[in-house]
């Protein structure tokens, strides 16, 4: 299963990606600027992409994603109170394939909803 995992470029977060490859064996391309991500976005196909859209990158990529893959699965991981999505959550569901979670999360969280990401709602969908 690819990934990519667009994020700060923090310890927290390649402890993150290392984890999720290591133990639970995902392979995940790690960006934290908008246009390395849209570079391998354009050249290769995702099974999940994995944002946080109160980064500027996050969200310009998240836009980008909308308007190439609607139905995209996006595992959107933020501490933001934001909506990723400003019609709210239920237009979200309707129109889009993502899931959300809030930090602080861990990594089996994470590695969770990867693996059941179809079988597995939106957590705040009904906020």
């Amino acid at each position: 299963m690819k990934l990519i995992l667009i994020d700060k470029q923090d310890l927290a977060t390649i402890a993150r990606k290392e984890i999720l490859q290591d133990q639970f064996h995902f392979n995940i391309d790690y960006v934290f600027t908008y246009d390395d991500f849209a570079a391998r976005y354009a050249k290769g196909k995702y099974h999940i992409v994995m944002l946080d859209f109160s980064l500027e990158a996050g969200a310009k990529a998240l836009e980008l994603i909308g308007s190439v893959d609607p139905k995209q699965r996006v595992i959107i991981i933020s501490d933001s109170e934001k909506y990723s999505e400003p019609n709210g959550c239920a237009y979200c569901v309707e129109h889009y394939n993502r899931r959300r979670l809030k930090e602080p999360v861990s990594v089996f969280e994470v590695a969770n909803l990867i693996r059941d990401f179809d079988y597995t709602a939106c957590a705040y969908y009904y906020e």
